[in-house]
């Protein structure tokens, strides 16, 4: 089941990351920097989250909010 799901969020990480860099492309001289600082990126980041969650495994850039899980 969670190959199933992984590979939909795969697909779906791919769409965000896609409108992430249309956003740098059209923008201006801090685009390419600031496109994935907004909503489109913490979403991207959440999907990862999940993504690595589903695998086993806890995303090492935000163990505050993963320690609460364990235990």
């Amino acid at each position: 089941m969670a190959k199933g799901i992984l590979r939909k969020l795969h697909k779906v990480e791919h769409a965000v990351s896609a409108e992430i860099s249309g956003h740098a492309k059209r923008g201006g001289l801090y685009a390419g920097g600031l496109a994935s600082e907004g909503y489109v990126g913490g979403y991207r980041a959440a999907i990862s989250d999940v993504m690595l969650a589903l695998r086993g495994c806890r995303p090492c850039n935000r163990p505050e909010y993963w320690k609460h899980g364990e235990g």
